[in-house]
């Protein structure tokens, strides 16, 4: 008698499987109208495969954008330049951050999420985001702090509003087809308050801190 073994893959390739899958799937047919279902016929996997791997089918999307947000961070740390000042870092990081939350298949995640009105999902995946964010911000103080470019003394609470801060000017100048506000002046004005709350709260010096964020 001959027995044929079942073939098994490396877990961290069969979640890429998944990842890849749903995310092509949410992309086309938009994350309400696609199913576990759906995704597991993509992946030609049982659905238990599915459930051993992710609870949910937010789950997975919250995988998703973690793994964005990830390689996201990662192209922000690779184009801050080893001879910018603590403090010109952090700004870039600021720039860079906006700029990529916009663009490529993340940039399509959010645009579809806001076209179906998903809010209550999009703040449960910025919150997630604010877990992979705030490691990186934190060292970025330090050093401006070591540097007296800054006078922080509870960073880890003034991180917290620094966030608030990302999260409210990404929501008030996000591109047109996100539905957002249109009108350049008002635009500008939003960027030169949350420029001045950001140096307030860091106890930077007064201009050094110029935010270059694209709108549509």
């Amino acid at each position: 008698m001959f027995f044929i073994s079942r073939v098994t893959k490396d877990p961290h390739v069969r979640q890429a499987e998944f990842l890849d899958a749903a995310q092509e799937l949410f992309l086309v047919a938009g994350y309400q109208q696609t199913n576990v279902q759906d995704i597991v016929k993509k992946v030609k996997v049982a659905q238990g495969t599915f459930y051993y791997y992710f609870p949910s089918k937010e789950a997975l999307l919250e995988a998703i954008v973690t793994r964005h947000a990830q390689e996201m961070l990662t192209k922000v740390n690779s184009q801050l330049p080893d001879t910018a000042s603590p403090l010109e870092k952090l700004q870039l990081f600021i720039n860079l951050f906006y700029k990529l939350s916009y663009s490529g298949d993340l940039g399509l995640l959010s645009k579809m999420l806001y076209k179906e009105q998903q809010g209550e999902l999009i703040n449960k995946l910025w919150r997630q985001t604010q877990v992979i964010v705030i490691p990186i911000l934190i060292p970025l103080v330090e050093q401006c702090n070591q540097a007296g470019l800054t006078r922080v003394e509870h960073i880890k609470e003034v991180i917290g509003f620094f966030i608030g801060i990302m999260a409210s000017l990404l929501e008030a100048i996000s591109p047109a087809e996100f539905g957002h506000e249109t009108d350049p002046e008002i635009v500008r004005i939003k960027i030169e308050i949350a420029e001045n709350l950001i140096v307030s709260l860091f106890g930077a010096p007064a201009g050094s801190i110029s935010l270059d964020l694209p709108f549509s």
